[in-house]
């Protein structure tokens, strides 16, 4: 006698099909005497999505992506008791960038090329509106270079930060979600030419704290900070690390061995494109720094070895998956295998805008290969979707 077997295939939207092969003659298997083959037959059952035990659902949403997960009560009533549906989501980067709309964002979702847009009435026009740093689902953005916001586009939460002083931004982020009263948002710039201002702002503040240092920690930081161990790390010109302390209200600078390729001359007419391919983050307490010298040149890792205060260079990074921009960088671990060892760059790779170009670090390929003209936003910057507070 044969044993059941049951087969359950689920496409959301459509009512459940279960397939049942049964070891019965009169059910499940027609078998011809006289012969050994046997004739499977199947049996399509019709049932409903509340006959879905809540045990098989609730296994299945760490496999889900975020638009799945958010369309899981309308498809089933009895899935609002599902518990931590959101936060159990498979929830990966996306590219948010401006529209030719003032009152429209976009979104990539690059793991499975879709593309969203995001109605922001809510907020008023968002045609001026600059990205700067993202974190926890919020984005820190300014208008005309002075007034500062943080912003959950999904959530249509917005707090506006007190003004500040010396409109030039040079460089930003923040540490934590600022629904948490902990949370430190950090602005570097340079208030005169040798003076460098570190302003730090937390929730329930109605001002700026303030500190001006001797510009001796280096000219130009090139990319946004990162926040991990409880310190904010800025990448300097030369390769060095400035570290700021927000509950000492320190400063100090790691005197770390630079890559090769950021300890060569540096002409002025290049700086900014070398700030451009330059990009630091943190990855499970780890600092990355990933750059290159030229569109051209292979994308490089290096991660920083605090045992022996050197940058060490990395060609695999496991299960991490790297989304890469001169704003927001981030490394996540991915479920999916394909994306394994993948950098997503914040350039376009087809002209419909629907999917990033990438980077293959096992082949050291680019994807299109003719990079050049990987079409990037001018307004862009890497999110978390978060729709918890």
């Amino acid at each position: 006698m044969y044993a059941a077997v049951l087969v359950v295939f689920l496409s959301l939207g459509d009512q459940p099909r279960i397939y049942s092969t049964k070891g019965f003659l009169s059910e499940g298997y027609h078998v011809h005497k006289g012969k050994k083959e046997e004739e499977k037959c199947k049996i399509d059952i019709s049932r409903p999505w509340a006959d879905v035990p809540i045990e098989l659902v609730q296994l299945l949403i760490p496999r889900l992506n975020l638009i799945d997960c958010l369309r899981l009560p309308s498809i089933c009533k009895a899935w609002n008791s599902v518990s931590n549906y959101i936060q159990d989501a498979k929830i990966y980067p996306w590219l948010l960038y401006s529209a030719n709309d003032s009152c429209l964002l976009r979104l990539i979702d690059p793991i499975y090329g879709k593309a969203y847009s995001i109605d922001m009435k809510w907020f008023g026009s968002v045609k001026n509106l600059m990205f700067h740093y993202s974190k926890d689902g919020w984005v820190l953005a300014s208008k005309e270079n002075k007034y500062l916001f943080l912003i959950n586009p999904l959530t249509r939460e917005s707090i506006g930060l007190p003004d500040l002083d010396h409109g030039m931004f040079t460089v930003m982020s923040f540490s934590s979600s600022p629904t948490n009263l902990d949370c430190v948002v950090f602005v570097v710039q340079f208030a005169y030419f040798q003076v460098m201002q570190i302003s730090t702002w937390s929730p329930g503040a109605d001002e700026w704290s303030k500190m001006r240092f001797n510009n001796e920690f280096g000219l130009y930081v090139p990319c946004n900070p990162v926040f991990t161990r409880e310190e904010f790390y800025c990448y300097k010109l030369n390769g060095e690390l400035l570290v700021y302390d927000p509950r000492k209200n320190t400063m100090q600078t790691l005197a770390i061995k630079a890559p090769i390729e950021i300890t060569e001359p540096i002409e002025m007419e290049e700086i900014i494109t070398r700030i451009i391919q330059c990009h630091l983050m943190e990855t499970r307490g780890d600092l990355l720094t990933v750059f290159r010298k030229s569109l051209k040149d292979p994308l490089r890792i290096f991660k920083l070895d605090r045992s022996n205060m050197v940058w060490s260079e990395v060609d695999d990074v496991g299960d991490l998956t790297v989304f890469l921009n001169h704003k927001t960088s981030l490394a996540k671990s991915c479920l999916e295998k394909r994306c394994h060892n993948l950098i997503y760059l914040s350039g376009f790779a087809d002209e419909h805008c629907k999917s990033n170009a990438s980077y293959f670090l096992e082949t050291k390929k680019y994807y299109p290969e003719d990079c050049y003209h990987h079409k990037e936003p001018m307004n862009c910057i890497w999110i978390e979707p978060s729709l918890t507070a």
